[in-house]
């Protein structure tokens, strides 16, 4: 849970840095063909999930911030 600005702040950060590893990871999925499509479903889930996960962390405290 975010509780001050400076959390804030790096989370925005964290989040912006999920959005381009996914970015990058979609790019460059298709040379990886060493490594299981199961398991590159995996990687890419579990980014999404973490992503996911600091928008509603995100959300929250711009909801309670504004209060």
């Amino acid at each position: 849970m975010i509780s001050s600005a400076k959390q804030y702040k790096i989370a925005k950060s964290k989040a912006d840095r999920f959005v381009r590893a996914i970015e990058e990871f979609d790019a460059t999925v298709g040379e990886r063909v060493d490594v299981h499509p199961r398991l590159l479903q995996a990687e890419r889930e579990a980014m999404e999930s973490q992503l996911e996960d600091l928008h509603r962390e995100i959300a929250h405290y711009e909801s309670e911030v504004t209060r």
